[in-house]
């Protein structure tokens, strides 16, 4: 326990305050349960002028205690057919402002820094995360972020997103959802299914898949997500 500590506060000063250059858009919860440590993967296939491009998440996780959840990511971002590939970090930090069922929703705050290893493009970023109870079933979450990329490859510039989801709740195994993204590189919607394994202990498998439309020109036709969780 104290080993993973130390790296975890070691990675995160080592990114310091420079979210992702390979940007694998999901919509964020604001729970932290303490002590969790967690392994994530996370992939997104999208289709950009007849270009497969793949981007590609690993990260490493530590909740502090109740309230704060760190994490710590490396990035790759490739053309399928061309073998290219980008490669950037990124770092997040959960604050899990209110108890769950305190109020009339629950809410939390996410901060991002992370920037590419390739060219000289970063970005910082904070959203307030929402999330509201709808009867014994239904979940609707929602994330609302301001972002400000830089650096000399890229216009420095200040962005918003909006992300949201609508849950339900038919087994821990099994959760069917609606999602919509709406930010500087999409404007999607499209339907999504996720759900957790119990592993024995604190042990659990909690994985996502997700498949986005575009509502506009701007937008690939269709990108696939998959994201998957070790919590231990």
């Amino acid at each position: 326990m104290p080993r993973f500590r130390v790296l975890m506060t070691a990675a995160c000063i080592a990114l310091g305050a420079a979210p992702v250059y390979a940007d694998i858009s999901r919509v964020y919860q604001p729970y932290v349960e303490q002590g969790e440590r967690e392994l994530e993967y996370g992939a997104s296939l999208r289709d950009v002028g007849g270009e497969n491009i793949l981007l590609n998440r690993v990260g490493v996780g530590y909740a502090w205690n109740d309230k704060i959840f760190t994490e710590v990511y490396l990035l790759t971002e490739s053309i399928s057919h061309e073998g290219d590939e980008i490669r950037g970090y990124e770092a997040e930090l959960k604050w899990q402002i209110t108890e769950q069922g305190e109020y009339w929703a629950d809410w939390g705050l996410l901060v991002e820094a992370g920037g590419a290893r390739d060219i000289d493009r970063r970005e910082l970023a904070v959203g307030v995360l929402w999330a509201k109870e709808l009867g014994n079933r239904w979940v609707a979450t929602a994330n609302g972020f301001v972002e400000y990329e830089y650096g000399d490859d890229v216009v420095d510039e200040l962005e918003t997103a909006l992300r949201a989801q609508f849950r339900y709740r038919y087994s821990a195994a099994l959760e069917p959802a609606l999602e919509l993204y709406l930010d500087d590189q999409d404007w999607a919607v499209g339907p999504a299914v996720m759900g957790i394994q119990k592993l024995g202990g604190r042990k659990q498998l909690r994985w996502e898949l997700g498949l986005l439309f575009g509502l506009d020109a701007e937008t690939p036709d269709t990108s696939l997500r998959f994201g998957l969780e070790f919590e231990f």
